[in-house]
């Protein structure tokens, strides 16, 4: 068993559970005054019933079934890189996914770094590479990129009226098991809280009612 918690930005996640879990309870919105309650039962992809494959929601006791991966619940276990840096918190580091060379859109449509989420990070384009990768700090519209990047850790640089910290580039490969959350499955700054579970085995369907007696289900 496993649990954790997260706030949704309007992308697919990945909640990197330890395990690729038998059973996920979601709880949606939990701060709000009507929290929704979704369910998602990894049998059902194994078996490949397409019966509620993707999880149930439950919205103020009306059940309704996810319809696809991208507005509900799949299964995760894939090898992929990472990158580490400063947590939000202060404390100890958070994962990020590995970042996409600079382009003014990019810059331009970064996020900057908040006390519960990282910036937008960014490396410097083909050919002028640094080994540092850089984390916005603050939002604003790009402009060119950067003639000379810095590689001290710490220090900042500007694009237009965007401002980077300067991060290293701490990469790893792990093997992340856990579920994913579709994209469209989840609204925007909206905090969840997850619970996943893992059975001991995965018994075949039994008819209980026409079991033999004394024979265990």
């Amino acid at each position: 068993m496993n649990t954790g918690s997260f706030i949704a930005d309007g992308n697919e996640v990945q909640v990197d559970v330890g395990f690729v879990p038998d059973l996920v309870i979601a709880i949606e919105g939990q701060e709000e005054s009507t929290p929704q309650f979704h369910y998602w039962l990894r049998e059902r992809i194994d078996s490949a019933s397409g019966d509620a494959q993707f999880g149930i929601l439950d919205s103020g006791g009306t059940k309704s079934k996810h319809a696809a991966a991208i507005n509900g619940f799949a299964p995760l276990d894939e090898a992929t890189n990472k990158i580490k840096l400063p947590a939000p918190s202060g404390n100890g580091e958070a994962v990020a996914d590995p970042p996409n060379p600079y382009t003014v859109a990019r810059s331009t449509a970064a996020t900057a770094r908040s006390t519960t989420a990282l910036g937008t990070v960014l490396k410097p384009s083909l050919g002028k590479e640094t080994g540092y990768v850089y984390e916005c700090t603050t939002a604003g519209t790009g402009s060119a990129e950067p003639s000379v990047w810095p590689t001290v850790p710490g220090e900042t640089i500007t694009d237009g009226t965007v401002t980077y910290i300067t991060r290293e580039e701490k990469v790893f490969q792990g093997n992340v098991k856990g579920f994913t959350l579709g994209a469209t499955g989840q609204t925007d700054s909206d905090e969840w809280t997850w619970i996943a579970f893992g059975a001991d085995k995965v018994s075949t369907e039994v008819d209980a009612a026409d079991k033999a007696a004394g024979s265990p289900v």
